[in-house]
């Protein structure tokens, strides 16, 4: 251990692991959260704890490379191959992206009206009635395929998988916002 990293464990905090060996592969990790629903992670005998969990490609989760954070937002580790951890591990990391990336999906809208450049809308999600207001174009993300991110003024998440498979007058009321 280097002199700084001494500092470092002797004023409680992680050290930061190998590069050398990045991304670090599935077979090294143990993943669980504790009593407090604090992320531990394990990785080569060193302990994280309370960390956070984020997928590097959250939009298309195509890679399956997921990166954890410490409280500071530093990376800790990169693992590829998250879906091959040992079955504790990826029920604790599962749960974790889950309450990460919670989005309602969009499956019908009922209106989308604009006041003083803030659009108010009504939708129906695969968990119930919704209302929500945008302030930003910006927040709402095209993405291949007529799908739909759309981030609302408090944060939360909501998607539309594709643009075509909803009703008629959903589909006129979104095309006319977006």
């Amino acid at each position: 251990m280097t002199e700084r990293q001494e500092e470092q464990h002797a004023e409680g905090a992680q050290a930061p692991l190998d590069r050398d060996h990045w991304p670090v592969q599935p077979e090294s990790v143990k993943v669980w959260e504790d009593a407090f629903h604090k992320l531990h992670l394990s990785l080569d005998g060193q302990e994280f704890v309370d960390v956070r969990a984020r997928r590097a490609f959250p939009l298309s989760e195509k890679a399956d490379y997921v990166s954890f954070l410490d409280d500071k937002d530093k990376e800790v580790a990169l693992l590829a191959r998250s879906h091959e951890l040992d079955k504790e591990s990826r029920r604790a990391l599962e749960k974790a992206l889950d309450r990460m990336y919670y989005v309602a999906r969009i499956v019908r809208v009922h209106d989308i009206r604009e006041t003083m450049g803030v659009a108010h809308w009504k939708v129906e999600t695969d968990r119930g009635y919704a209302s929500f207001e945008v302030v930003e174009q910006e927040n709402i993300r095209k993405l291949p395929h007529d799908r739909l991110i759309i981030v609302d003024v408090d944060g939360n998440r909501f998607e539309v998988e594709d643009i075509e498979q909803l009703d008629v007058r959903s589909q006129a009321l979104i095309r006319s916002e977006t």
